[in-house]
């Protein structure tokens, strides 16, 4: 069953729910009003009366079985939707887990342990452009929760997602688009400049033998990133059109240097 599909459904069960009560009201008006009828015509008529007695039962199990069915329907689009989030959950553990790869500060290819080495593994001058590494023990505790505790419905798997957006939207912030721009004002000095050296990027700050890779290597990390980014917004739009949900899906992307 596609997700489009339960989303159509789920439209329905208000509307039935509506109906089911005004119906249920009807039937109590019209049983008052037999009971009544029954009350006035059993001794003059009483085959007229059992007539009407039997009516008011038939239009009261009509009213309420009319409930009964509405919320049956209901539950079963309620399972349906929160099968289909628990199926979806796969697809939020595989962008969790791509998500670890970036914040793991023993993958080189990774943007803040490229400038961690290109500052000579010095934490002074690596926080002139990222913030201190929380994230390399706060995600794998977040993953390991979403291994070990799947979500058991919509509500749960939603939570989920929009708990992995904000990680996801933070380290994006903090460990990529703000330290991009920090290395991008030329407020750097270049070595070798001038006996009062110039202010530059960072990248010319770095000596001229390590330039051009340092530029490729962080280069290439951002595509890949950038890469996730979009890959994590589709899926977020996919969510939310699927389930009537309002997940966010923005993300600033970081610019070449």
């Amino acid at each position: 069953m596609s997700l489009p599909t339960l989303k159509e459904k789920w439209t329905k069960p208000p509307a039935s729910t509506v109906q089911a009560g005004i119906q249920t009201t009807a039937a109590i008006v019209v049983a008052l009003a037999t009971v009544f009828a029954v009350i006035v015509q059993s001794k003059d008529n009483p085959k007229f009366a059992g007539a009407l007695v039997v009516l008011a039962l038939a239009v009261v199990g009509w009213a309420f079985g009319s409930r009964v069915i509405a919320s049956l329907q209901t539950r079963r689009v309620r399972v349906a939707r929160d099968s289909a989030a628990r199926t979806e959950y796969k697809e939020l553990l595989r962008f969790a887990r791509r998500f670890a790869q970036f914040t793991n500060t023993g993958d080189r290819t990774n943007i803040r342990p490229i400038i961690f080495s290109l500052c000579g593994n010095n934490a002074e001058k690596c926080a002139e452009l990222c913030p201190p590494d929380y994230m390399r023990d706060l995600f794998p505790l977040f993953v390991q929760h979403l291994e070990t505790r799947q979500s058991e419905n919509e509500s749960q798997f939603l939570l989920a997602a929009h708990e992995l957006y904000g990680l996801v939207a933070s380290y994006n912030r903090y460990y990529v688009t703000e330290p991009f721009e920090r290395m991008r004002m030329k407020r750097w000095a270049i070595p070798n400049s001038s006996p009062v050296p110039e202010l530059g990027t960072w990248i010319a700050s770095l000596p001229l033998g390590h330039q051009e890779s340092a530029g490729r290597e962080i280069e290439d990390s951002r595509e890949r990133w950038v890469r996730f980014l979009d890959d994590m917004k589709q899926w977020l739009e996919r969510v939310n059109e699927s389930f009537g949900a309002s997940l966010p899906v923005w993300f600033e992307r970081p610019h070449k240097l």
